[in-house]
């Protein structure tokens, strides 16, 4: 009862806050509260990945990728198997589906840093029901943060018995066969999580990977929260979309799935400059589509995570009016520099030490 207590809060909370955002859109300029350094920093461009396709998550735009979801095909003797994995190095893939992260030193592979320092990827995990399970598909408001559990197994050593474990899997065809197949492994070599994979029987409908992680090789104690918005679309062959991507600045700070921070009221649901008959086509097709708040196109014009009558009514008050075609950014949070200012068109983010102190408070319900 007290989780489902919790993310009702989560939920509750992050819709209050950006309904407040998007009343003050309208308004004149806001100053900035204290420690305008904390904030919820996303990026929700769509981005599809096909067969042996790959999307990068570079959470704070330093060149170096974080995460990565990464969708495999790997031909067997009994025909293809696809899997879709959770990544925070590029130690395997189609092309060398059986290599696990060698720890060389003791400490975990990352992606190539390009002129960063390396992410600190030994306490890189995914949120998970517990030790040893699949990634937990979660749902929009449910929290990211200190309290949740996180894990990482990807390895040949599970709890020191040996076995070769691939609990990073979204959807997992696998299970094993090709470790089996390719690396002469027994099924007794092989342990399989039980509690999913948990992106199957979705319908298309949107859930979330949480992420802990210590960017840029910050200390253990140092966690930075994020999640990971994934559509299935063809669950046949496990292909999609990212639809995008968010993290809280402040260490140690829990953010809630989903959340994009400040969003500007939009009516151009399809994006295309102009606020017409397509765009009632777009809310029309999306009425009650809770969980399509993130991608483009979702005709959630309000930015209180629903489709619904309000939308339409906000479209109606636009109708007839062009807006320049801004893509995703209209609602993607950059870095907070004065770059922040053209992405909201001039319209000033509220204080995020108020809004710190509301995460902090809903993390703490």
């Amino acid at each position: 009862m007290k989780e489902r207590n919790t993310r009702a809060t989560a939920r509750t909370n992050m819709d209050a806050r950006l309904a407040a955002y998007v009343a003050a859109a309208g308004g004149a300029s806001i100053l900035l509260g204290q420690n305008a350094n904390a904030a919820v920093v996303a990026d929700t461009t769509v981005r599809p990945f096909g067969i042996n396709g790959a999307v990068n998550i570079d959470y704070n735009h330093d060149g170096q990728t974080d995460f990565q979801i990464d969708h495999d095909r790997v031909n067997l003797s009994g025909g293809p198997v696809d899997y879709l994995q959770v990544d925070k190095n590029d130690v395997n893939g189609a092309e060398n589906p059986t290599r696990v992260d060698p720890l060389v030193g003791g400490a975990a592979e990352t992606f190539p840093p390009n002129g960063t320092t390396p992410n600190n990827a030994n306490e890189t995990k995914y949120l998970t029901s517990s030790g040893g399970s699949y990634p937990t598909a979660l749902n929009a408001g449910d929290l990211i943060g200190p309290d949740s559990t996180f894990d990482w197994q990807e390895g040949d050593n599970y709890l020191g018995n040996h076995q070769t474990i691939r609990a990073n899997r979204l959807i997992d065809e696998d299970q094993g066969k090709v470790d089996m197949e390719l690396g002469g492994k027994s099924a007794g070599d092989i342990y399989i999580p039980s509690d999913g994979p948990n992106w199957v029987g979705l319908n298309g409908e949107i859930r979330y990977v949480g992420v802990e992680m210590h960017l840029n090789g910050a200390a253990a104690a140092d966690k930075q929260y994020g999640w990971i918005g994934v559509r299935i679309d063809n669950e046949a062959d496990a292909t999609g979309a990212v639809v995008g991507y968010g993290y809280e600045t402040d260490h140690n700070t829990a953010i809630a799935a989903g959340d994009i921070g400040p969003v500007v009221a939009n009516a151009d649901y399809n994006d295309d400059g102009k606020v017409d008959g397509a765009d009632f086509l777009v809310w029309q097709q999306n009425q009650s589509a809770t969980t399509k708040v993130i991608p483009l196109g979702s005709a959630d014009g309000t930015g209180d995570g629903l489709v619904n009558a309000a939308d339409l009514a906000f479209w109606k008050t636009k109708y007839g009016t062009a807006v320049p075609a801004a893509g995703a950014a209209t609602h993607a949070v950059p870095e907070p520099t004065s770059a922040l200012m053209g992405a909201l068109g001039g319209v000033l983010m509220i204080g995020c030490f108020a809004a710190r102190k509301m995460r902090k408070a809903r993390a703490q319900a």
